[in-house]
């Protein structure tokens, strides 16, 4: 097993708020296993991602429990063309300078810091944990200054469930916890106090798959299909009418198939504006291609065997030859970026922009023990990752 395939079995662990949750005895066993061990991908142990390593090895990880699992796609259907070796690289924090921070991977008490978000101001939501039975602590850190001032402390336990799906907005974090076949919603200021439970609503085997804060409200989506809004103030759930069967993608954007949901075809194909009510359809697949996955501006395909790899807006226009290697199986973020090998002929994982052809070294290779592969958050703005005692930011807006 190469250094890359190894990491892959203890990274990705911020890519947890994105994955889609199991049943709820199930659910809170793989979240204790996820933070006893550490840097482990609870998304790549729940939800059979599917990832191409370098050298056109693909790997189709499995769900446990009694959750069903997802097919992996076969070597055929994958991208594995190489960028050339004459391609030039920088180590990203001397390409996109204005784009990267580094911060400490624990707080003083010796808790593992995850960021979550980024606002607007140069903050940076971050959870905290040290041990299981401990409270997880939330954080906001000063990018620029290096501050971590305490927002709260979320207790943990069998009566309250693990905390999960943490979003931000509107002067608030929201966050969902699992117990008695019910999802509970909660809130916090972002200035600081208690967490206080919201609502409650009855899933039974179902579990939360989106949440999100818009417009007043908590928004979220069951894995089953179907949004949902709930005042953040505290109040009764409401079914969103427009949501009927929906899952949410990025607010007020939600659609089908889902992102579980393999059988159904490539991921939000179908997309509703619930605000507005406007409708967005992909562009099916043309002869020999296959459509993986799309986003609200984009879809990834590929050709036939797959040796090619190309995004299409979602109207079919402005195609983009994508090149290929290790990638994971859904759009470019900010329709731009990727991780990817950087190069066929060397260890390591870099950032590609499609719109310069830049290609970033993210300094994870074979001899990054404690490096992680970086996915981007569900707002397709950040990525961040750590390599031994540093932990790397990347704030993807900020690149021209």
């Amino acid at each position: 097993m190469s250094g890359i395939e190894e990491q892959l079995s203890r990274t990705l662990g911020h890519a947890a708020e994105q994955a889609p949750r199991l049943a709820a005895p199930a659910a809170e066993r793989l979240e204790t296993g996820y933070r006893r061990r550490r840097q482990r991908s609870q998304a790549l142990l729940a939800a059979a991602a599917v990832v191409v390593l370098a050298g056109g090895t693909v790997v189709g990880l499995r769900t446990v429990g009694d959750t069903k699992a997802l097919p992996a796609i076969g070597p055929s259907e994958v991208p594995s063309a190489m960028i050339s070796a004459a391609t030039t690289t920088k180590p990203i924090e001397k390409l996109w300078p204005q784009a990267v921070w580094k911060m400490p991977v624990e707080d003083s008490q010796g808790r593992e810091l995850h960021p979550v978000a980024l606002t607007d101001d140069g903050k940076l939501l971050v959870k905290a944990w040290r041990e299981v039975e401990e409270p997880e602590v939330l954080y906001l850190y000063d990018l620029a200054g290096g501050d971590l001032r305490k927002i709260a402390d979320i207790a943990t336990s069998k009566k309250t469930g693990v905390a999960m799906g943490f979003s931000m907005g509107e002067g608030v974090v929201a966050w969902w916890t699992s117990a008695k076949a019910s999802a509970r919603l909660w809130t916090v200021p972002l200035t600081g106090g208690e967490a206080r439970q919201v609502a409650e609503h009855k899933t039974g085997d179902d579990m939360i798959d989106s949440l999100a804060v818009a417009k007043g409200a908590i928004v979220f989506s069951l894995g089953k299909g179907g949004v949902f809004s709930v005042p953040a103030g505290g109040g009764q759930v409401t079914p969103i009418d427009r949501g009927t069967d929906l899952h949410l993608l990025s607010w007020p954007w939600a659609g089908s198939p889902g992102s579980w949901s393999p059988k159904d075809g490539a991921p939000f194909t179908h997309l509703v504006n619930l605000e507005t009510g406007q409708t967005s359809d992909a562009a099916p697949a043309r002869q020999g291609e296959k459509l993986l996955a799309c986003g609200v501006g984009s879809c990834l395909s590929t050709m036939g065997n797959g040796a090619r790899a190309f995004t299409r807006g979602r109207d079919g226009s402005e195609q983009q030859e994508v090149p290929t290697g290790y990638q994971i199986p859904e759009p470019p973020s900010q329709s731009r970026f990727y991780v990817r090998n950087l190069r066929s002929d060397a260890p390591g994982l870099g950032l590609y922009d499609l719109k310069t052809g830049a290609l970033a070294d993210l300094g994870i290779g074979d001899e990054a023990s404690q490096g992680e592969v970086p996915v981007a958050d569900r707002a397709g703005r950040m990525m961040t990752y750590r390599i031994k005692s540093d932990r790397y930011v990347i704030d993807l807006s900020r690149i021209p």
